[in-house]
Parts: structure tokens; C-alpha cells; sequence
């Protein structure tokens, strides 16, 4: 008798329990325009970086720079066997020179014709020839001279210089081997200027303007951040990934090396559109990864399966679930359940 007397107390007791409201606080869901950020990773580029190539054929005589070497523009890289085209430069010279002499000569010689004819003491018809003769010999000194210059040119041809400051990245042939126009023969870099190329999400386009200042950290460095500044998004999506190039100049003075990664978070420009948003503390996060809040109706706890979007301010933007308007529960939230009675009391001071 006693001990059925004890269970009906027991079953009253909770009975009275599930009835007793529970106290909550509430917060309004309202709206408000999100200062939305993109996190991308990208890549640390040279604005200068070359795959270098000789301009003439022939054997290779000398290597003047190795892998890792820093050089200066204009830094000699490389020669060629010179030989047969400096035996041709000083033909060249000398047949210039020779044509030089003839022109001296014809000169001389219409000078003379000229005096003379004046004088009436020489036909018209020789003052003729001897100025074509000149006129010839100038012609064939203009002729010597460009023979002269291209062969000048061929023989710089034969040493490679670097075209600007930068680093040896690679060294592609030996002494001794043949090279023809065109192939690779060095690689250089410069790390004068970086940039830092992200592929950012076709959507976003009209989202971020030229000069706009980005942050961004290497691993490695954690400890120091970055900025860097968009000079170039380029209007041509990827079909593959519907992204677009944006390009970011990296300062000089970061100190940073090409091919490092690099996380940028980018601040994208203020829309008019108005998102909801709730406290923290109205979220509740399930096992399965999902989100859910309770509000109130008729001082009774509904359960309101959400889905959340961008962390700011220590509000949550919920993109769908919930109405501005409604009361979220932001304390006492954590063993409600549902349909369970609740009453609203104000925050406790912290």
C-alpha cells in the first residue's frame, strides 16, 4: 500500500514538472546589411618571370651564371662559339673601309670635273659619269656599312643577357652544347614585384573594386599579416571552376618568395539587401552538423530548424527558418523541449 501510494506521488510530482514554465530570455529577430567576407587561397607570383631563350644557334663556350645566382639586368648568362661571325665582322670592316676610300676618291674626282667644267674645259657627258660613280661609291659604302651592323648585331647575338634583375631559378644546358633560337636555356625570376592571383567565385564580380586593400597571412608566418592591393580582376570567367582572376600587387617590402600560398579574407562591398539575423546563444548545433533555435508561441517553445550563413558581431545570419519579428530564446534555451511552457524574464546582468 505505501509503495503505491509513493508512485502516484511520484507520477503527480512529474506531472507538475512537465507544467512548471521555465524561465527564458528572448531576443526580437530583426534584419540588418551584412558586411560579408570571402575567404580565398591563393598563389604568390612574379610579375616578371621568364623562361629565357638564346637568339642565334651554336655551341655553348661559357656559362656565366648558375641556379640561385641574384644578377642585374643586363648581366651576361651565356656565350657562344663567336669565331666564324667575328671573321666575317672583319671582312665587313674592311670592305667598308674600302668603299669609304672609293667614296674619298669619287669625291675628289667630281670635285675636280666640276672646277674643270666650269672652266668649259671639260665635256658635260664626263661631269655626268664621274658624279654617278660618286654616287655609286656612296651607295656601295651604305651597303658596307649595314653588311657591317648586321654582322655587330649577329655577334652580340652570341652572348644572352639577362633582361631584367631577378634570381636563376633553373640552368637548362652545359658548355658544349648545341642551342638553337627559341629553346629554354635559364629560367629567371625577379622578386622585385609579387602578385598574389586568386580565383574568386563568379558571383562576387561586381562585389570588390580596383585598389581595394586585402589582407592576407602565409603559412609559416601566422604571427605576421599581410595587405596587399587589387590591381586587376579580369573579366573572363573559367567555365571549369565559373571563377575569374583577381590580381593583388603584394608591397616590395613583405619580404615574401614566389610560389608561397597564401589565405587572403576579402571584405566585399555593402549591398542594400537585408538579412536576418539572431544572437549566438539563440543557436543550438546537433550532431548531425545542424542547426535549430526555439521561439516562442503562446509562452511555449517551438522548435525551429535553421539554416545559418555568414558569423559577425556575435550575430548569425540565418538564411532560412526564421521571420523578423518572431522571439528567439537566447537564455535558457539548453534543456527546452518541445512545446514545453517557458517564461520570458529579463537578462540577468553579467
Amino acid at each position: 500500500m505505501i509503495r503505491a501510494w509513493c508512485i502516484c506521488l511520484l507520477l503527480i510530482s512529474g506531472c507538475l514538472s512537465a507544467q512548471t514554465a521555465v524561465n527564458v530570455v528572448v531576443k526580437e529577430v530583426n534584419t540588418q546589411s551584412i558586411q560579408r567576407t570571402l575567404a580565398l587561397t591563393g598563389t604568390l607570383r612574379a610579375a616578371r618571370h621568364a623562361q629565357l631563350s638564346s637568339l642565334s644557334d651554336g655551341v655553348v663556350t661559357q656559362i656565366h651564371a648558375q641556379a640561385g645566382d641574384e644578377v642585374a639586368k643586363g648581366a651576361r648568362l651565356l656565350s657562344l662559339d663567336a669565331a666564324l661571325v667575328q671573321a666575317q665582322l672583319q671582312a665587313l670592316t674592311g670592305a667598308k673601309q674600302r668603299a669609304r676610300i672609293a667614296v674619298d676618291d669619287a669625291q675628289r674626282r667630281f670635285n675636280e670635273a666640276q672646277s674643270l667644267s666650269q672652266q668649259a674645259l671639260m665635256a658635260a657627258t664626263e661631269l655626268a659619269d664621274r658624279q654617278a660613280a660618286l654616287q655609286s661609291a656612296k651607295a656601295s659604302l651604305t651597303e658596307a656599312q649595314a653588311n657591317e651592323r648586321y654582322h655587330k648585331e649577329l655577334l652580340a647575338r652570341q652572348q644572352l643577357h639577362a633582361p631584367f634583375s631577378g634570381v636563376v631559378a633553373e640552368r637548362f644546358v652545359d658548355v658544349g652544347e648545341w642551342v638553337t633560337r627559341g629553346q629554354a636555356v635559364f629560367e629567371l625570376v625577379s622578386s622585385e614585384q609579387l602578385w598574389l592571383d586568386l580565383h574568386m567565385p563568379q558571383e562576387h564580380f561586381g562585389a570588390i573594386d580596383l585598389a581595394k586593400q586585402v589582407r592576407f597571412e602565409v603559412p609559416g608566418k601566422a604571427s605576421r599579416g599581410f595587405t596587399a592591393k587589387v590591381i586587376a580582376k579580369v573579366p573572363v570567367i573559367d567555365s571549369a571552376s565559373r571563377s575569374f582572376l583577381l590580381r593583388l600587387a603584394v608591397p616590395p617590402q613583405a619580404g615574401l618568395q614566389v610560389g608561397l600560398s597564401a589565405s587572403a579574407e576579402i571584405v566585399l562591398n555593402k549591398t542594400d539587401e537585408q538579412s536576418v539575423v539572431v544572437p549566438t546563444d539563440a543557436l543550438l548545433r546537433h550532431p548531425d552538423g545542424g542547426y535549430s533555435v526555439f521561439v516562442i508561441s503562446a509562452d511555449k517553445a517551438q522548435r525551429r530548424f535553421v539554416r545559418i550563413g555568414e558569423r559577425i558581431n556575435g550575430h548569425i545570419e540565418v538564411l532560412s527558418g526564421l521571420e523578423p519579428g518572431m522571439k528567439v530564446v537566447t537564455q535558457g534555451n539548453e534543456l527546452l523541449r518541445q512545446g514545453q511552457a517557458v517564461t520570458v524574464v529579463q537578462a540577468r546582468e553579467q
